[in-house]
């Protein structure tokens, strides 16, 4: 019993502590990748799922600039897309199973209420042969293991892994330039001022998609961390249950220091 708690326990603190996108592991695929169009004037260097570099030939800005964005945009995406560290395969790394865990607590629980009603059984013998010869003042009560099961599943039905996607917005270049990036790694937008040189829009967008690509995953991150009351009942339910255990031992000290002769 005291092997399945210990082990429910462990996996429900990885659970609050670990971000929704940090919980597999990952492996790098490969470390660099580039993209480059047709005519080879727009080439995008991505390294781990951040860009390195975007390289453009001045020719390209006479086209029509809603036209270079939507394809300087596709080509940015494919390079991230390319280099971004993606997870193991299902069957090498199992995701957290909250179910599993639930699972993990009502065996648990049952083993308890096993174990408890053999404890109180034999405690129930042995007073009964200590009172033919002694007096014994005081009862002893089991741990409400029914209740802290309870509350612990209360805690537990709150957690639910963010699956929502961020959105962050960055501006560089004094405004200038500007690039609108998801937590999933996607570049949704990109745009610069119709004056802007090649060097201004490419050192800008780098510095803009990798921005918007941080603060999205942190905004990912956040949303997903278990809330402060959420925590609180967590620590609530183990606290309880450690005073608990500690009254019943008390109770079984001052029951036995209590025993006199008839």
């Amino acid at each position: 019993m005291d092997e399945r708690v210990d082990e429910a326990r462990r996996r429900l603190a990885e659970l609050r502590a670990t971000p929704q996108d940090a919980q597999q592991p990952v492996e790098q695929v490969p470390s660099r990748a580039s993209a480059m169009s047709d005519d080879e004037r727009v080439r995008v260097t991505a390294v781990g799922g951040r860009l390195e570099g975007i390289e453009l030939d001045a020719r390209v800005l006479r086209q029509n600039q809603v036209e270079l964005e939507s394809q300087l945009t596709r080509l940015i995406n494919t390079a991230l897309a390319q280099c971004r560290p993606r997870p193991r395969d299902a069957q090498d790394v199992p995701p957290v199973d909250v179910n599993g865990l639930r699972a993990s607590l009502d065996a648990a629980l049952n083993e308890a209420r096993v174990g408890m009603q053999q404890v109180t059984s034999a405690l129930g013998e042995a007073v009964a042969q200590i009172n033919q010869r002694a007096v014994m003042r005081g009862t002893v009560d089991p741990p409400d293991f029914e209740g802290l099961f309870a509350q612990t599943r209360a805690a537990l039905d709150a957690v639910s892994p963010s699956t929502v996607e961020m959105a962050a917005e960055v501006w560089t270049m004094n405004n200038r330039v500007y690039a609108k990036a998801t937590s999933v790694g996607h570049v949704s937008r990109i745009w610069w001022e119709p004056d802007a040189g090649t060097a201004e829009i490419t050192d800008g967008l780098v510095q803009a998609v990798n921005t918007a690509l941080t603060d999205a995953a942190a905004q990912a991150r956040q949303a997903g961390a278990p809330s402060a009351d959420h925590t609180e009942r967590l620590n609530a339910v183990q606290d309880a249950s450690v005073a608990q255990l500690r009254g019943y031992v008390a109770s079984l000290q001052a029951l036995m220091s209590n025993v006199q002769p008839k």
